[in-house]
């Protein structure tokens, strides 16, 4: 077994990835529609792919709203597409008639070409970390690992070791130690990501450091399992490598994910940045999200896109963790009500996920969000529930969860509803009523310190930070 850590860093920064390279699915789905006649639909499909920064998706809305097809005809906005078009590397696609349309637009007209560009050209792009992301700052030094036990291999039904790969991403504090675990890739997905979770959380850290200071991060960890194992030479890698070579979406997110951590691959890593962000572009969730996620853990340094257009691409393609994400934006800082009800929408659809991260963070937030169309003790209940069952389950957090969809649902009932005011002033202060109405109980710092942060802030655990006890810790790996 070999382990192994990489901070998100410049890792497609080198990448060369042409904008010209359509996003084949999508594009010829969207192709097809318009062939057909579907204007709308294929100008919906379009403007998808055209946000991803597809020049050939900006070029066809450029010459459907000059021949006004599905719209009126519109001189502006369709210069505005063929010049966003040529700059992200359509510049053969759209040939030398620009100039000459250019010159005929009136100023309103010129105005509305500027606003297209302005959101889809290629800087704006490249500002939002569509085209080329830096998830790069100089002014962070990574975590990096000091010590982590070796978990045993496990063994299939004939007691032979097996070789797997799991990457997981964690919150490593400034206290140097591992929280709030994800896991990324897992091959096989199931047998091995309990033992890799476990080992990481048990383990210790050099923190991340800022300008000097001791900082949180988020770090990609991999483990290898299987005594003398290379990851070329596994099934999974030697049938993954040629789908990811001739442009398979879902073979590219695992081939660039894993030759990110692992140069024993053979993949350099700007090759491995190419095939993340081509089959973020191909419409692969799993890489969309992946994208997003880094994007806005790199936010915090000045300069860097969010990760907004991807993640909202990955929830719209079903990935859970997006759906997670994109609900956390929604309900932060007072939403108003359609902000809510798309959150709840987005929680509901993350609810259904086998992914016990996102699992976690959706109880946790329909237990205890201060927002009341969000909150549903049931549903948080049922996935607390699931939670307990699935295969992880060395990670503290998870049992929070658990507990706050029970008491979510104690609170709902008759005579929950006449205690609920008072626990809410008791929280404040550490204490919790119990069922009875009476007797109070002394909620640990943690409880008492999340759920008034969920309260306050309408986030889930991602955004929590809780600090964990060192004296607990001590005697663990």
């Amino acid at each position: 077994m070999t382990m192994h850590t990489r901070a998100v860093g410049a890792l497609l920064v080198a990448s060369t990835l042409l904008a010209a390279v359509a996003a084949r699915a999508d594009f010829q789905a969207a192709l097809g529609e318009y062939k057909a006649g579907h204007y709308d639909a294929a100008r919906a499909q379009f403007l998808a792919l055209a946000e991803v920064g597809d020049c050939s998706s900006q070029f066809n809305l450029g010459a459907m709203a000059l021949a006004g097809q599905g719209q009126p005809k519109d001189s502006g906005s369709g210069v505005g597409w063929l010049q966003a078009a040529a700059g992200n590397g359509c510049e053969r696609l759209v040939g030398n008639k620009l100039a000459g349309l250019t010159a005929k637009l009136s100023t309103e007209e010129s105005r509305s070409a500027a606003a297209i560009v302005a959101r889809y050209g290629r800087e704006a792009l490249q500002a939002q970390g569509v085209v080329y992301p830096d998830f790069s700052c100089s002014r962070t030094r990574s975590a990096q690992v000091l010590e982590s036990p070796v978990p045993e291999d496990p063994r299939d039904a004939g007691g032979r070791a097996q070789s797997a790969l799991v990457i997981t991403e964690l919150t490593i504090g400034a206290d140097g130690l591992a929280r709030d675990p994800e896991v990324l890739l897992a091959v096989p997905e199931r047998g091995f990501a309990a033992a890799a979770v476990e080992a990481w959380l048990n383990s210790r850290f050099a923190p991340a450091t800022r300008d000097g200071r001791a900082v949180e991060s988020r770090l990609q960890a991999k483990f290898l399992f299987g005594a003398g194992a290379s990851l070329p030479n596994t099934d999974a890698f030697r049938q993954a490598l040629p789908a990811a070579n001739s442009g398979d979406p879902a073979a590219g997110y695992l081939v660039g994910l894993a030759g990110s951590v692992d140069s024993s691959l053979g993949v350099p890593s700007a090759r491995a940045g190419q095939l993340l962000l081509a089959s973020a572009r191909d419409g692969n969730p799993q890489a969309q999200y992946w994208l997003g996620s880094q994007l806005r853990t790199a936010s915090a340094c000045p300069g860097r896109g969010d990760g907004t257009v991807w993640l909202r691409h990955a929830a719209d393609g079903g990935s859970a963790a997006a759906q997670l994400l994109r609900a956390t934006d929604l309900l932060h800082g007072g939403p108003a009500d359609a902000q809510a009800a798309e959150a709840r929408t987005l929680l509901g659809r993350a609810a259904s996920s086998d992914s016990f991260y996102v699992r976690k963070h959706v109880a946790a937030l329909l237990a205890a969000s201060p927002t009341d169309a969000v909150r549903d003790p049931g549903t948080a209940l049922a996935v607390a529930m699931k939670l307990s069952a699935g295969e992880i389950q060395s990670d503290p957090q998870m049992f929070e969860s658990g507990r706050g969809g029970l008491r979510g649902q104690w609170r709902l009932s008759q005579r929950g509803r006449a205690t609920a005011r008072r626990d809410r002033e008791g929280e404040e202060a550490g204490v919790e009523h119990a069922p009875d109405g009476r007797t109070p109980r002394r909620l640990s710092q943690w409880q008492a310190v999340a759920r008034g942060l969920v309260r306050r802030a309408g986030r889930p655990l991602t955004a929590l930070r809780p600090t964990a006890d060192p004296a607990a810790r001590a005697g663990r790996g």
